[in-house]
């Protein structure tokens, strides 16, 4: 993790403004981020940060500046960053939406069904530098949700009515979350971040880099992209078929010729594989439904297919190049 912030005068002649939101007249220390300061309390920042707790029993200079009795801490953070963690302390109903509640009774942030990626990686963020213990898990929990690291909880990302918190998706949003889970080893979250981002876009859209809607782009790291051309999705066609044969086996007491049984297993190969995308974890129903195999053969799918899911799920790190999912662990 990033050391704790560093106490230093400004020495660059640029215009410092106070926070027309966070600026308490009985505060006792001030906290600046780039050209914005936050007047707060020692006592609330050492409730839930270790590290500005330590910081607080450190002497303070003589020398050092000091606003109406308080010492000025600069941090490296963006204003933007500190606003959010901040109103997430002092008033939690502020570092969401305000949206999502009435004008009477604002829904509190943590209540909040989505949130936005940009509210989440703020405390992400934050949270990790400044062991931010309360806030932090509450946060990550949600990326888990939509990034897990167990197929029972991508079967529950993938059912018709998912219920979970998490946050508000966009267009390019998964690889935005790529960025931000490698930036700060959330380790648990990187499988399933690279296998969602091969099922959202084409090669093409990954190479060109992806729109967001506010018209920017995102585009993969150069070390990214030989894992969503060519490694990835060859690897895991391959496991698939050399898993489960690429269709459903053929049982003994099959009621179809040598023939048309291998005709149906080509089909239903074909729709395994998505035309081109991947299709590691299909469900037996999705399977089944589409599949031209006699009853006999289905229903030993129903046995088979389930453990080639599994299979698959525990070698899915390794798609990427990631040791197995007992090693990877989130840095929180």
């Amino acid at each position: 993790m990033d050391g704790p912030p560093v106490k230093r005068q400004r020495t660059d002649d640029v215009e410092i403004v106070r926070s027309s939101e966070i600026w308490h007249s009985d505060g006792s220390v001030v906290l600046q981020a780039g050209c914005t300061q936050f007047r707060v309390h020692w006592g609330v920042l050492s409730l839930h940060s270790s590290v500005f707790r330590d910081l607080q029993g450190l002497p303070q200079p003589v020398n050092e500046p000091k606003i109406e009795g308080c010492p000025v801490i600069e941090l490296s953070d963006s204003s933007e960053d500190v606003e959010t963690i901040l109103n997430a302390l002092y008033d939690p109903s502020v570092s969401g939406d305000r949206s999502t509640g009435t004008d009477h009774c604002p829904r509190l942030f943590f209540a909040q069904e989505n949130l936005p990626l940009s509210i989440i990686a703020s405390h992400i963020r934050l949270g990790r530098k400044y062991e931010l213990k309360k806030i932090l898990p509450a946060v990550t929990e949600r990326l888990t949700n939509d990034y897990p690291f167990t197929l029972e909880g991508y079967d529950k990302l993938t059912s018709s009515a998912p219920a979970y918190y998490s946050y508000e998706g966009y267009q390019g949003s998964h690889i935005d979350v790529l960025t931000l889970t490698r930036e700060n080893n959330l380790l648990q979250l990187l499988p399933c971040v690279y296998y969602r981002i091969l099922l959202a876009f084409t090669q093409t859209e990954l190479f060109d880099g992806v729109q967001r809607p506010d018209g920017t782009h995102v585009t993969l790291s150069p070390g990214d992209v030989p894992f969503a051309f060519w490694r990835a999705p060859s690897c895991c066609q391959a496991n698939w078929k050399s898993r489960l044969g690429g269709c459903a086996p053929t049982a003994p007491s099959c009621a179809k010729t040598v023939m048309l049984a291998s005709k149906s297993r080509t089909q239903f190969s074909q729709e395994l594989l998505l035309e081109g995308k991947i299709a590691a974890f299909p469900s037996i129903s999705w399977v089944l439904k589409r599949s031209q195999v006699c009853n006999a053969c289905k229903e030993d799918a129903r046995v088979e297919i389930p453990k080639g899911r599994r299979k698959m799920w525990d070698l899915l790190p390794s798609f990427f190049g990631l040791p197995a999912w007992a090693e990877l662990k989130n840095d929180l």
